[in-house]
Formats: structure tokens, sequence, C-alpha cells
């Protein structure tokens, strides 16, 4: 009895601990990670906006956010389609150092060939003894991690061979491939990779060309002249002899455009942009691969024993749109194919009709139960829309009654006193100057340049407000001896030296008068702002943007900060003091109405210093 009661207790004793240490372990790993997430630097060798490696980062991070490490992830990248021949590594090198230097991370990811080669090149200073996983590895050799432990990832390997047998089999007349291949490291590579497997395929009887470095307008000349027999095979191609980068997008859709021969490809991110297929490297499915032996890594497997993978997966996949191009049929292609863009179904190609098919049938099975409903509905909706409008109307006649009102208040209730004032003050100076002393004989010039003004304002808002209610008289205006006109009878009254020239030929159909306002605002001011001008320069002239003539006023003046541009064309904003130059306000506000009032739009350009150019359209 003792022995099975002690058989009894051990047994149970081994069943708690198979029960518990899993849910310990788990748990000390959640916990660990929360509190102290694993670190982990993606060095990208190109730039945001390149597909394949911006595919790549979206593989690896999704991956590892979904790990349940809630890891701390930190992205650099190294440029390297604008500096191909990464002279700037040293510079780089010297960043990473000063961001990572005490903040070591745990693990570094390196995407495609050019950020493996930095991580190697300067691993002992900057990740020494650090994990390094990488992707997007072409032309991989032993010797590259030759004296270099905790390095694993996995390789580039693009199916080039299986992408030309597919080829073969839907072109049986195919003699050459073209191959375009950029001149970075990542695009010789691949060209290497290439020229070591192709040879197993020369049985087929195929030949292979490869392009000299060209740029973009050079390979699209060579493109156009090819004839049937023919297909084109992009390897890595993201930078033109000229230095213009490419994504993997961009580049099939220019080359397949100016082709007439098919283009194939080894890589999913150009399929869908012209190129009929071929076995795909997908960019996310390589970044989801090299983030899954990170994470082995981060939970304690040895990084040295995790085999690089040499061979990933490449999926059979074409667009059926393109296949239709080149009379390629889905029974042609390899059992085991995808298809994009194939047509749709019965129902994807009729679904309009027979979606508003069913909609008529049950309108008209419902109408007699809504008709009435509807038309009492409509009935009250009218009678209420009715009332509305007449408020409306009443409102805005309101409302205009008070707009006249306020202008005959401004024109007369307000002028007048102005008026008598200014007259007095004409009176006291004529008659009684002799017996006033001089501060008061200045304070009195001073009341009647003040009446002046605010009688000149009073007009200038008269005539903002009535601009829009004056009925336009169009006649054939010539802009040009118009604004002669007006500058021969505005320059007596500067004192600085002027000159004014005018373009021929300057006809619009236009009111006069308001025209006259407009060039008469514009002038002035531009005859006021030269005055610091040695020889001040004002010229009207006129040019053609989109079918559009555009008139334009520039002068050598003042200029103003485009910063205030908003305030310009406000009522009674000034970018200038009245210290500086007079003037109330609204020249250039009753300028804009009078434009826009003739169906036309006005804007200016100027800087500070160096005069400015105020710009307006005129329709015909």
């Amino acid at each position: 009895m003792q022995l099975k009661a002690c058989l009894r207790k051990t047994l149970l004793l081994l069943l708690l601990a198979v029960l518990t240490v899993p849910f310990g372990a788990d748990s000390a790993v959640s916990a660990e990670s929360k509190f102290n997430p694993p670190k982990i630097l993606i060095l990208n060798s190109y730039h945001q906006g390149y597909t394949w490696s911006d595919k790549e980062m979206e593989g690896v991070i999704t991956t590892l956010r979904n790990s349940g490490l809630t890891p701390e992830i930190h992205s650099e990248f190294l440029d390297s389609k604008y500096f191909p021949k990464n002279e700037h590594f040293d510079l780089f090198k010297n960043l990473i150092s000063f961001k990572y230097g005490e903040k070591r991370p745990d693990i570094v990811i390196t995407l495609d060939d050019p950020a493996f080669v930095f991580a190697i090149q300067y691993r002992k200073s900057l990740f020494d003894k650090i994990p390094v996983v990488f992707a997007g590895l072409s032309d991989f050799e032993q010797a590259m991690v030759k004296g270099e432990t905790g390095v694993t990832g996995v390789v580039e390997k693009q199916d080039v061979v299986g992408t030309v047998k597919y080829a073969k089999k839907m072109h049986p007349d195919l003699k050459e491939v073209l191959i375009l291949h950029d001149f970075t490291s990542t695009g010789l590579s691949s060209r290497k990779e290439a020229e070591e497997v192709l040879p197993r395929i020369a049985s087929l009887g195929i030949s292979f060309r490869y392009l000299p470095e060209m740029t973009i307008d050079e390979v699209t000349a060579v493109v156009r002249t090819l004839k049937p027999g023919t297909i084109i095979l992009p390897f890595s191609y993201g930078r033109d002899k000229a230095g213009r980068i490419f994504t993997h997008s961009e580049l099939a859709e220019i080359v397949s455009k100016n082709a007439s021969v098919p283009v194939y490809s080894t890589k999913v991110e150009r399929l869908g942009h012209g190129v009929l297929g071929g076995s795909l490297l997908e960019g996310r499915a390589h970044g989801e691969e090299a983030a899954g032996i990170a994470l082995r890594v981060l939970r304690g497997e040895s990084p040295d024993a995790i085999p690089v993978i040499l061979h990933p997966k490449s999926v059979a996949m074409f667009d059926r749109k393109v296949m239709s191009r080149f009379g390629v049929t889905p029974a042609d292609l390899p059992g085991d194919s995808q298809m994009i863009n194939n047509p749709p179904g019965f129902y994807r190609q009729h679904a309009t009709v027979i979606n508003i098919s069913s909609v008529i049938i049950l309108v008209i099975i419902s109408s007699t139960f809504f008709m009435n409903l509807a038309n009492k509905r409509r009935m009250d909706a009218e009678e209420a829309l009715l009332q509305a409008e007449r408020g409306r109307t009443m409102m805005l006649e309101a409302a205009n009654s008070e707009m006249e009102s306020f202008l005959y208040a401004v024109s007369h209730d307000l002028q007048a006193p102005l008026r008598r004032i200014n007259s007095y003050s004409t009176i006291l100076s004529d008659e009684y100057a002799a017996s006033l002393e001089a501060q008061a004989q200045f304070y009195l010039e001073r009341l009647k340049v003040g009446t002046s003004e605010m009688s000149a304002l009073i007009n200038n808002i008269l005539a903002l407000a009535n601009i829009s209610k004056k009925e336009l008289f169009r006649t054939r205006c010539n802009l040009g001896k118009l604004a002669l006109d007006i500058f021969n009878g505005l320059v007596p009254q500067f004192t600085h030296s002027i000159t004014f020239t005018a373009d021929e030929g300057m006809m619009v159909d236009a009111d006069r008068k308001m025209m006259k306002t407009v060039l008469d605002n514009l002038l002035l001011n531009a005859c006021k702002f030269t005055r610091d001008r040695v020889v001040a320069e004002i010229h009207l002239g006129s040019y053609v943007k989109e079918q559009q003539t555009v008139f334009f006023l520039s002068d050598n003046g003042a200029g103003f900060d485009m910063q205030y541009i908003e305030k310009l064309f406000a009522p009674f904003q000034r970018l200038h003091s009245e210290a500086e130059y007079t003037g109330n306000g609204i020249g250039l506000a009753i300028v804009q109405r009078i434009i826009i009032r003739h169906g036309g739009r006005m804007w200016a350009e100027s800087a500070p210093g160096e005069g400015a150019t105020f710009f307006f359209t005129l329709p015909s």
C-alpha cells in the first residue's frame, strides 16, 4: 500500500510539472518581451518607394509584430540605388555608431546585397557578436561569411531557368532572350547568377543577350526593334546609366509599352504592369522567411545551427490580360499556375443588369403600396419648400433694402457733415490764418487733410459695393493706349523719374470705365512704390498660357513679402505703414472685384526690394 501511494504521489508530481513548466516558460517570455522587448535593427539597401525592398520590409515587420514578442523595431535606409558605388558607407557607419552605439540591437536584419556587405564590413565595430540575418542576398557563396559566426538568412535565388522554360513552352518559336539589368552590385550579381545557371538549358536552342549599361531611352530604342521569336527578361534594374531610379513596376510599364514582344519577370512586383508572367519570387514572402529565422534566433536558437535557405519558393504566376495579347491560353500554362486579371464569371459580367432587374421587379411589386405615401410626402415637401422659398425671398429683399439704405446714408448722411467740416476748415484757414498760431494752423491743415481722406475712403467703399450692381458695358478697348493716357495724367504728381512701356495690340472686350479704374489703381501703386528708385520702370504686357491671354503690370519698386499675399486684395489691409506710403488699403480690392466681375482672375508675385508684378485675365 505504501509503495502504491508513493507511486501515485510521484506520478501526480510529474503530471503537475508537465502542466506547469510550459505555462511558466510562456509567462516568463511574455513578461520579458513586455518589459524588455527585443531590439531589432533592419538595414534596407535602398530607399522607401523601391517596390522589392518595400515588400521585403512589409513581410519582415508584419511577421515580427505578429510574433507575440512586441519587438522594438528600427529601420535604416542605405540609398544604394542613388549611391551605387557605396562611397557613403563610412559616413553611414558613423551615423549607425552614433545612434546604436549605446543602444545595441539584439539582432540585425539586412535586406539585399549592399546592406549585407555593410553589416559584414563593419561588424566588428558596430555589431560585434550580434546575430545577422540576411534576406535578398544575390549570388550567395559560403566564402561571403567565411570567418563569421552568427550569420544566416535567405538567398534571393531568382528562378531564371524556370521562367525561360515557361516562356519556351508558351512560345515554341523562341530563339532569343534579351536580359536587362543595371550595373549596381545587385544588378551585376543577378547577371552572374543567370550566367551560372542558364547553360543548364542550352538544349533549348535559345541565345541570351545582355545589354550594356544604357540610359532608359537607349534601352527602349533597342526594345522597339525586337522581332517575334524574342522575349525580354528584366533582372534587377533600378538605376540606368544616367542615374535615373526605377521601381520594379515602373520599369515593367516602360519596357512593356515599348515592346511588341512578350516581357517576362522573375519577381511578382512586376506582375500587373505589362509583364506576361514567369516563375516569380515575391518580396513579402521573402521577408517573412527572413523574419521567421530572426524569431528563431531571438527565442534561443543558435544562428549557426540554422541553415541558409538557398532556394526560396517561387510561384508560377501570369497576367491573363497580357496572355491574350500574345495568344497564350490557360491551357498553355503549368498546372499549378496562378493568374491575375481573369475575366469575370457570368454574374460579374452581368452584375449590373441582374441587380437592376431585381430592383425593378421589387419596385414594381411594392410600388402600389408606396405610391400614395410618396405622393403625399412630395406634396408636403413642395409646400414646405415653397414656404421656405418665400421666406428666403423676403429676407433677401429686406437685406437688399437695408444695403441700399446704408449706401444712401453713406453717400448723403456721412458725406454732408464731412463737406461742412471741410468748408468751415477752409474758411478758418483763409480768413483767420493771420490770427492763428502756427500750431493751430498745423492742426487746421491736418483737419482738412483728414476730411479729404475720409471722403475719398467713403467714395472707395461705395465704389467697391457698387461694382457687383453695375451693368457691364463691354466695348473693344486697347489696354496699352488706355494705360498710357492714365500714366500721363498721373506722372506729374511724382517727383522721381519714371519710365513706362506697354506692349502693342492688347485689345480686350471689357467695360472701359471699369478697366480705367483697374489701370488707374495699378499704375498709381506702381508710381508710388517706385519712388526710391533712381529710374523707376513700369511695364504693361501680356502672354498666352494654356490658350488664355494673361495681362501683367510690373515695376521695380519696393515689392512685398509673399507670406502676406492673402492680405493683398483684402479691403483695408496694408502691407506698408501709412508713414511709408499713403493710401487707404482698398484700391487693390476694387481692382480684383472688377476683374472677377468680368469673369477673370487676379494674382500677384513679388519679393521685398525686387518689385512686384500683378497678373489678371479677361475672358473673351
